[in-house]
């Protein structure tokens, strides 16, 4: 029985020395970055860069857990620490640059800006002087020169920017990196245009989201003249503050010039990239698709489509609403019938945000 108990201990303190090594913690701190879970990742980043995990970590994995800390920080809406992580990092190692393929171009211009701002003054040592063996007779030598004066202290950096307002809508949460743990849904109305090659119509309706941390799900529904119908549902997944994948199917109805009810049905894959354009709250993004499928019943068929989309979306002294625009082309061809169809669509969305 003692021996089984020792053997027990013995083999438990490996286990539990592993589960709080410094590279376990520090993979933790990714995931939980990766997931968009930035508290968590501020917490075990800081703990892996203390005392006593910090002594196992190599310069470039200490690089590696700054640059993640600042991020976070970032993305935590806390400028300060952001800029002060950083500097710690071009301190480390003034060549580090974050990888593209993990942060997004917010992060590099902010490291950049703090890495352009930090001034290293390298002084000469003291010139050695020859030893010279002078006869005792000769005169004391004369007293040492002045030293030269200090440089000049390195310029003050720049003031920090000004910290994100806070987030009043689930699109403005996951625009400053923090992703809410209960499900968010917003409502909003839109007016859109649509040209195709067998005419032209305007449609009044809505657009829907709900989100529950990195999963949405989108509904839009708009109907108009000439018997345009738009009805579309897409689950969006965001991999990234700034990128995000979807999927789901697009219906559209319209009556042509000769009276006949024409539709068009696609399945999309697609993805999404947001970007800020300015500090006063302006927005853009851009969105490419493919169709998975796509039917038509006037001519009978299938076929293939792809398309995209741009727009800017701004609540600069608008008060509680929002305002977007947006602009897509949707290009289908149907092999069975060797049509080519090219449609133009104009959107006008307002919403109000979310206290």
């Amino acid at each position: 029985m003692k021996f089984t108990l020792v053997a027990l201990l013995l083999f438990a303190a490996p286990l539990s020395a592993q589960g709080n090594s410094a590279s376990n913690t520090m993979a933790q701190a990714v995931r939980a970055y990766q997931d968009l879970e930035f508290d968590v990742a501020v917490r075990l980043l800081r703990r892996v860069l203390a005392p006593p995990l910090a002594a196992q970590l190599k310069d470039a994995e200490r690089a590696r857990a700054l640059m993640y800390l600042g991020a976070a920080e970032h993305y935590r809406g806390r400028p300060d620490s952001a800029i002060a992580v950083f500097r710690r990092l071009v301190a480390l190692a003034p060549d580090q640059r974050p990888d593209t393929l993990i942060f997004p171009p917010e992060i590099s211009r902010l490291y950049d800006g703090v890495r352009g701002a930090a001034t290293v003054v390298a002084v000469a040592p003291a010139p050695r002087q020859a030893a010279v063996d002078t006869p005792s007779h000769a005169p004391p030598p004369p007293p040492p020169l002045a030293p030269p004066p200090p440089p000049p202290p390195p310029p003050p950096p720049p003031p920090p920017p000004p910290p994100p307002p806070r987030p009043r809508s689930h699109e403005h949460a996951r625009d400053a990196g923090a992703v809410p743990t209960r499900v968010t849904a917003t409502v909003a109305g839109l007016m859109t245009n649509v040209r195709t090659g067998s005419g032209a119509g305007t449609a009044a309706g809505f657009v829907g989201n709900a989100w529950l941390r990195r999963v949405g799900l989108q509904v839009r529904y708009a109907e108009g003249s000439n018997g345009l119908v738009e009805v579309a549902l897409a689950l969006r997944v965001q991999g990234t503050p700034w990128l995000s994948m979807q999927v789901g199917p697009n219906a559209r109805r319209f009556d042509t010039a000769l009276g006949a009810s024409e539709r068009w049905v696609t399945w999309r894959l697609g993805a999404r990239g947001d970007f800020p354009i300015s500090s006063s709250g302006v927005r853009g993004y851009g969105m490419l698709w493919h169709a998975l499928a796509l039917d038509v019943n006037l001519p009978s068929g299938s076929g293939s489509a792809n398309g995209g989309e741009i727009g800017v979306r701004t609540d600069a002294g608008l008060g509680p609403l929002w305002l977007a625009l947006s602009y897509g082309v949707d290009q289908a061809v149907v092999h069975d019938a060797n049509r080519h169809e090219t449609d133009k669509i104009l959107t006008l969305t307002v919403g109000v945000n979310r206290r």
